[in-house]
């Protein structure tokens, strides 16, 4: 039985869509970062930029860590991810676009739909 009526995918399923959000939003807000810090420099958008792209870092860096085992990632490539910052994030949307998640991880009822 889904945990949502609305939604037959698995646990990780919906975990490994909100981090790839999550790992697309992080190299979004870095490059909008980068360019009220060296293109066009300006302070008050370094601030408000900054805070909240170290929000949206965190909360990637905590959802890859806590997804690593189940998505059968190796922890190298994890470290790499989270020190790559936009690069990593960039990274992990493109590695859960293409592959998903592994086998194991989907339920049967998953499978056939």
């Amino acid at each position: 039985m889904p945990d949502f009526a609305d939604d037959s995918g698995t646990e990780l399923e919906r975990k490994a869509r909100a981090l790839s959000w999550t790992a697309f939003a992080e190299s979004v807000t870095y490059t909008i970062l980068f360019t009220f810090w060296k293109i066009v420099p300006n302070t008050a958008g370094q601030a408000i930029t900054g805070s909240v792209h170290g929000m949206v870092w965190l909360a990637f860096c905590a959802m890859t860590i806590m997804i690593t085992k189940e998505m059968k990632w190796s922890w190298r490539y994890t470290t790499a991810v989270i020190v790559l910052g936009p690069i990593g994030g960039l990274m992990v949307w493109a590695r859960i676009r293409r592959h998903g998640v592994p086998s194991s991880g989907r339920s049967s009822a998953a499978a056939l739909s």
